[in-house]
């Protein structure tokens, strides 16, 4: 039994697959650097969950099998199916069967199915055998895909020969996938194996597949195990639905909320589909010993109404059940992401100037740390931004539309830098904003003003504000 955990900020976040083996799902892919993008870059897919393999009097079942073997699955995909979808991880599906002419069925195949009393494009209690558009070749209701999930119709065991689906996974930035459906041993291993040559991180179900036979099933399960995967991992589904659970950040109810006294007009909170954006609590910016301090600011400014106030706007929002998303400006190790014209501007960047606040925006050095009194608990989001704005180089668009996340609430600092360029940058991509005057702070106290006024002028130009004592009694009022 093994678990894997990131510890950012001394808070515990699930990085890994709980049990899968026989490693911890995914790799530490040097790509994928925090574990929320699993569900921007990971797929499942169920493979032939058709009438014909485990429908009562379909293909699998005229050839004699016992298709209760291969309905085994059905329940534990039917979770996975959803966490995926409540989620936005993408869902595809597979189907195989032959055009209605058979001249993508080779000669070899047709025969073989012959021999098994089942051939393929003969008629069958369910229509023509493995035929397309006949009703063994539908996937079974349970599964049914949604409108917006694309099926991969296949001629052969593996999903890619002869399909767009590498395309299509290509294209939407695919890098692992998550393997359900039937059978284990046929198309399930074939698709795996071939999705393993084509450098894809490769997970299969061990309670969301089957097979025609237990032993089959239990050997392609230990096929995968050796040579320390040498075609991907396998995880049980409880596990899987977990690693989804534990990775949500949201889960408020469904009401809604007005701030009458917002400027420049009342603005509504659906708490369903609002994320509290705390941007930049980190001891880089608010510590007498961090980066800004050393830039000759006053950081006690930041500390003495902001942040008691942020405090507060968080603890409703997390009472609230709303989304929460936390954001820190900080640059990887060798600073490969900070560009030559920021560390001109500032040459400080990188450098250790108080021993024990480490290198200056690099993440996880101690001055990158959030503020104990904000620090993110499990289940929040934490978002590394290489610049200003929280959206530039991240995904947390993504993050937030997946979760279908409408309104923001800000809080943070320095207002006119970081709080208002996610702000301007949100409300760019249709996001609704509204940020708290007394939850955000500068150094320069006339930059805070003119920026505040910039956000609500021209009748909400970029969103609106308010004050922590709104935002509170807003978050906490029943509906």
């Amino acid at each position: 039994t093994h678990l894997v955990v990131v510890v950012l900020n001394d808070v515990l976040l699930m990085d890994a697959i709980p049990n899968s083996r026989p490693y911890p799902w995914p790799f530490p892919d040097p790509n994928n650097e925090r574990y929320f993008d699993a569900f921007e870059h990971t797929a499942f897919i169920l493979i032939d969950m058709q009438l014909d393999f485990c429908g009562k009097n379909g293909y699998v079942s005229k050839m004699g099998y016992d298709v209760s073997l291969t309905r085994k699955p059905i329940e534990n995909v039917e979770r996975v199916l959803q966490k995926c979808r409540e989620n936005g991880v993408l869902v595809l599906h597979t189907r195989e069967g032959h055009r209605k002419s058979l001249r993508d069925l080779p000669e070899n195949k047709r025969w073989r199915s012959a021999r098994a009393g089942a051939e393929i494009g003969k008629d069958g209690p369910l229509g023509k055998i493995l035929t397309r558009e006949a009703n063994g070749w539908n996937l079974i209701e349970e599964l049914k895909p949604l409108e917006t999930e694309d099926v991969i119709d296949k001629p052969g065991k593996g999903s890619f020969m002869g399909t767009d689906l590498d395309l299509i996974l290509r294209l939407n930035k695919i890098r692992r996938i998550i393997f359900g459906g039937i059978t284990t041993d046929v198309c399930v291993h074939t698709t795996m194996r071939e999705a393993n040559d084509l450098g894809y991180e490769c997970l299969l179900l061990e309670d969301g597949t089957g097979a025609t036979d237990e032993g089959n099933h239990a050997s392609a399960i230990k096929m995968v195990h050796m040579q320390n995967g040498v075609f991907g991992a396998t995880a049980k589904c409880e596990d899987v639905c977990a690693f989804l659970d534990a990775n949500r950040f949201d889960g408020a109810e469904n009401r809604d909320a007005i701030i009458p006294n917002a400027k420049p007009f009342p603005f509504t909170i659906r708490a369903k589909k609002t994320a509290i954006v705390m941007v930049d609590w980190q001891l880089d910016f608010t510590s007498p010993k961090g980066f800004g301090a050393a830039l000759g600011n006053d950081c006690e400014v930041l500390r003495e109404e902001a942040l008691p106030n942020a405090v507060k706007i968080l603890e409703a929002g997390r009472e609230a059940k709303c989304a929460i998303v936390h954001t820190l400006e900080a640059h990887k190790a060798d600073l490969s992401d900070c560009p030559p014209s920021k560390i001109r501007r500032c040459d400080k960047i990188g450098q250790t100037m108080d021993a024990k606040m480490g290198r200056i925006l690099v993440r996880n050095e101690p001055g990158n740390s959030i503020e104990p009194l904000v620090a993110p608990i499990e289940g929040e989001l934490i978002v590394h931004k290489p610049g200003k704005g929280a959206f530039y180089d991240t995904n947390l668009e993504f993050q937030l539309k997946r979760r279908g996340i409408e309104t923001l609430i800000f809080t943070g600092v320095t207002t006119e830098v970081c709080v208002q360029t996610s702000m301007r940058e949100a409300n760019d991509r249709g996001f609704e904003c509204i940020v708290a005057d007394d939850a955000t702070e500068s150094y320069f106290p006339e930059f805070k003003k003119a920026a505040l006024e910039m956000i609500s002028s021209q009748n909400g130009i970029v969103g609106w504000r308010c004050l922590t004592q709104d935002v509170v009694h807003a978050l906490k009022k029943k509906m």
